[in-house]
């Protein structure tokens, strides 16, 4: 705590007087990417409302980086955003663990992923964790917020808000169809159309994308979504969007053994009858009201359900002489039975935040008041298959949970004067589980029907404040803030109904940094960072289905640097060719503090992070890019073990570098244009994964092309 404090102390006494950031209603992001609504909002040109948008730490992903990079998933997209560690844990790459300056990053769950405002985790407050991410084919553009900003977000805070934006409707007529092939069975059919006639814009797309996978894990995945927008008299404007997922993937936990890998990287899946199938249904509506050039009101309600399926097969690293066994590789011995999880998420919510501008004398505030009310309610399954491939079996658990989750924030955006904007706000999460269970089943008896409720309840509050000082052209930045994430419920409540009595994660977040630009081809930004955490849960390991998942574990402190730069050489040397240079470098020491591993480095923290990126467009409509990344060697388990283990579950990871090319060429005058792009183009197979169960590869190069045709451009 007394480190704490001085923190507080120095950016109270150093930052105070500085400025803070206000999110302006969407201005359009990237230079023409596409037509302005003409709802849109004018943004003034008060040099302190730029400081407002620009405070904190925080990286834009514009539609024009997207198309540049020729994405297969959403993962290479968060690659590019430094103080992001990603790692994908499938082909499809529709499943993502994203960790943020060192946070740990299982399922994602210390960072909010929000759609258009509505989050994209299974169940925000029950199970914060990405087992659907939203795919790249839907986004527009991206927002990745990392300072005290975060605090008008919630729940699940604690790293940053990553803000995805879909597509828009369009001012005149505009269409995409796109066919994509390429190796391991790759496929993809894209149809989208935009426009605006009579007042009212609309938008609708829909995709379908199949591949065989890396090591013959095949997947495919439907996705439909479509927007209406219009306005509600002369100062409102309502959008409607409505959005459909399915996927069908053969995903598995089942990762290989260290004499597996050794002997063959790139062999098939030891466990092909694994399956992971989700179905997602999503409704909103939002309603921007703006009563006077001074006055906003925004409203949203939004409802979606998720359907997920998951069937593993069974195995065991020994054998049993009761068991037979359908098959063995090394030490692993798969039974012939397989276990099914079916779960079935609902969650409802509505966002209600008003924006007011005003004057307290010679100061310029800008003061933003929300709540958000959402009931999150989940039912599971566990049954056991008879067979490998089954599709239904004896009911071995079954629960459900409904929480009623409620928060408030505050912000208020204090320009002092011109050059100098203060930032205060204050956010509180409260939260009450209640968890029901129908059958259970554990070491001591079969599967046996009980009617067993438990309830818990969590608060949490988040205070914060961020300043920012200089000019929009050069500034500097700083921000503290409490980062708060409540236990799941599948930790909070034990199994027999009773409160597990766990701590949230609480984290104190501090960053300060610099940020330029100068004419229109150089623009940089660098800030250090720390954080302390107070309690992460770790793994019980429970013999008994009696007790929680997880404990109350120790402190872990990260510490780092994070820098991001852009040259357009282009642009600079007045060259005939757009010639743009970017790049980021991530360093961060994430450390246990206290504790049984006191001094040890927590597991999947690189050290090390660099992304480079060389675009080059010439006026015909040529253009090409080319993509490098670094990661650096990270340790796997809680002991830092360098050694790799038999069972591939513990070792160092080894630092690895991959390359993505790419190139386009669109004729403008038919709207045709045709690409080749090449992910890992060295082809080098690596570690990048040893959870859940074993160790799992990446790296895989993939060839694919494509033709498309777009208008209205």
């Amino acid at each position: 705590m007394g480190t704490e404090q001085r923190l507080a102390a120095l950016l109270i006494c150093v930052c105070i007087p500085a400025p803070t950031r206000a999110e302006e209603p969407a201005p359009p992001v990237g230079p023409d990417t596409t037509a302005p609504s003409k709802y849109t909002s004018k943004v003034r040109a008060d040099p302190a409302d730029v400081l407002r948008r620009e405070s904190g730490s925080s990286t834009v992903i514009t539609q024009q980086d997207i198309e540049k990079a020729q994405l297969e998933t959403a993962g290479e997209m968060f690659r590019r955003v430094p103080g992001l560690q990603v790692r994908q844990e499938d082909a499809s790459g529709f499943r993502l663990n994203i960790g943020v300056r060192g946070l740990s990053p299982a399922r994602s769950r210390l960072l909010l992923v929000e759609e258009d405002g509505v989050p994209v985790v299974v169940s925000p407050y029950g199970e914060p964790e990405l087992y659907y991410m939203t795919p790249v084919e839907r986004v527009q553009s991206v927002d990745v917020v990392k300072g005290s900003d975060v605090l008008k977000s919630g729940p699940q805070t604690v790293g940053a808000v990553v803000k995805l934006h879909t597509f828009d409707p369009t001012d005149r007529p505009t269409w995409l169809a796109s066919l994509s092939l390429g190796e391991r069975g790759y496929g993809e059919i894209i149809a989208r159309y935009a426009n605006t006639f009579r007042g009212v814009g609309v938008v609708a797309q829909v995709f379908h994308k199949w591949g065989d996978g890396y090591r013959n894990m095949p997947y495919q995945a439907t996705d439909a979504f479509g927007k209406v927008r219009f306005a509600t008299g002369s100062r409102g404007e309502l959008t409607v969007k409505i959005a459909y997922h399915t996927e069908d993937a053969h995903t598995t936990y089942t990762g290989l053994t260290d004499k597996m890998y050794l002997r063959d990287p790139r062999q098939d899946t030891i466990a092909p009858d694994d399956h992971f199938a989700i179905q997602r249904f999503e409704l909103g509506v939002q309603h921007d009201q703006r009563f006077s050039p001074i006055t906003k009101l925004h409203t949203a309600v939004f409802f979606y359900q998720m359907n997920t399926d998951l069937r593993l097969q069974d195995f065991d690293r020994g054998t049993f002489p009761q068991i037979t066994y359908q098959r063995d590789y090394d030490n692993l011995h798969f039974r012939n039975t397989a276990s099914l999880r079916a779960r079935v998420y609902d969650v409802v919510g509505g966002t209600l935040e008003l924006e007011q501008r005003f004057r307290t004398g010679p100061f310029k505030h800008k003061l933003t008041v929300g709540g958000r009310i959402m009931y999150d309610r989940a039912r599971r399954q566990l049954s056991n298959g008879q067979f490998p491939t089954a599709e239904s079996g004896d009911l071995l658990t079954d629960d459900e949970t409904g929480i009623l989750g409620v928060a408030g924030w505050i912000e208020d955006q204090v320009a002092l004067t011109r050059i100098l904007v203060i930032s205060p706000a204050f956010r509180i999460e409260h939260a009450r589980t209640t968890k029901t269970t129908h059958r259970i089943t554990d070491d001591l008896s079969a599967p046996r029907d009980v009617d067993l409720t438990g309830t818990a309840t969590s608060t949490g509050w988040m205070p914060g404040v961020s300043a920012t000082l200089g000019k929009p052209a050069l500034n500097g930045f700083t921000s503290l803030y409490r980062g708060y994430s409540a236990p799941r419920v599948s930790q909070a409540i034990t199994p027999d109904g009773r409160d597990a009595n766990l701590d949230a994660e609480i984290s104190t977040n501090w960053e300060i940094g610099i940020r330029g630009r100068y004419a229109r081809w150089f623009s940089a930004e660098a800030d250090a960072f720390l954080i302390n955490f107070d309690n992460q849960l770790v793994s019980n390991n429970p013999l008994s289905g009696r007790t929680s998942e997880f404990v109350n574990g120790g402190r872990t402190q990260h510490v780092g640097a994070e820098g991001t730069a852009k040259i357009r050489f282009g642009s600079a040397l007045r060259l005939p060719i757009d010639l743009d240079l970017a790049g980021h470098y991530t360093f961060v020491r994430s450390r246990f503090v206290g504790g049984s591993y006191d001094g040890k480095i927590v597991p999947y923290s690189p050290p090390h992070a660099v992304q480079l990126t060389l675009d080059l467009a010439y006026k015909w409509g040529i253009s090409a890019q080319v993509a490098y990344a670094y990661v650096g060697s990270q340790f796997t388990d809680e002991q830092n073990t360098v050694e790799p283990g038999p069972t591939g579950l513990d070792g160092r990871i080894d630092a690895y570098s991959t390359l993505d090319v790419n190139a386009r060429y669109r004729n403008k005058r038919t709207g045709l244009s045709v690409s080749l792009a090449v992910k890992n183009a060295l082809n080098r197979v690596y570690i990048s994964d040893r959870l859940p169960n074993g160790i799992f590869t990446s790296g895989f190069r993939q060839i694919f092309a494509t033709l498309a045709w777009s208008s209205g451009d």
